[in-house]
């Protein structure tokens, strides 16, 4: 049976079948090989296939996975790069700590933004690279991930820059700016965070925005 489920991954993966592949994998129940699959079909060159391989690669570790990763840092779709990135993040590869500051210029937002993020949570005293990028950051959603990592690493002068984007006219701006500025509340910005939240909740808001404030505030 098991060399039947195989065979039938190996189909699916080639049909890009990704319905089949999720019910397949649950079948096989098995990590290793469930692994080593999804190492086999890292570069396929359906986009929705290398989409699934590198959200699923998230959940292993292994020097397989994040060589994996740092290949994908350069993968032509920005969901994978985000991926990537987020399996560099977990697996605390401190080591490529220099393509991820490369990811701070990838040319989509999101993954400069998660290029930021994953930086500030491995740690790391690289306040001067993300200085120097938020200077010349453009666009609100990377600006969002650059803040809170410059706060997070002790430049606490960028919580009014924080707060600034809940204006945004971007719901994901103000949406990821919400659960940044929840991450980050202690006792010392608590009297400047809240009262910025209780007065956007008073606002004529999109849905989405206030079912996020509605997690936190109610």
């Amino acid at each position: 049976m098991p060399n039947n489920i195989h065979q039938n991954l190996l189909i699916a993966f080639q049909n890009a079948d990704l319905e089949a592949i999720e019910a397949l994998l649950i079948e096989l129940n098995n990590s290793e090989k469930e692994k080593q699959i999804l190492l086999e079909f890292a570069d396929s060159r359906d986009r929705d296939v290398q989409s699934f391989v590198y959200s699923k690669l998230y959940d292993y570790d292994g020097n397989d996975v994040i060589q994996a990763a740092v290949k994908g840092l350069q993968n032509e779709d920005e969901i994978v790069r985000i991926s990537a990135i987020e399996i560099i993040g977990k697996q605390q590869v401190f080591e490529q700590l220099p393509v991820l500051i490369n990811s701070l210029t990838d040319s989509d937002e999101l993954v400069r933004c998660y290029a930021a993020e994953t930086i500030a949570f491995l740690g790391t005293d690289l306040k001067d690279q993300l200085v120097m990028q938020a200077k010349v950051e453009q666009d609100e959603v990377a600006r969002t991930g650059l803040y809170y990592a410059l706060y997070s690493l002790g430049a606490t002068e960028y919580l009014t820059a924080l707060l600034e984007l809940l204006d945004s006219e971007s719901h994901v701006v103000v949406i990821r700016t919400i659960h940044h500025l929840v991450d980050i509340m202690n006792a010392a910005n608590k009297d400047a965070i809240l009262p910025a939240l209780h007065d956007l909740s008073q606002r004529e808001l999109p849905v989405s925005i206030k079912e996020v404030l509605s997690e936190y505030l109610d």
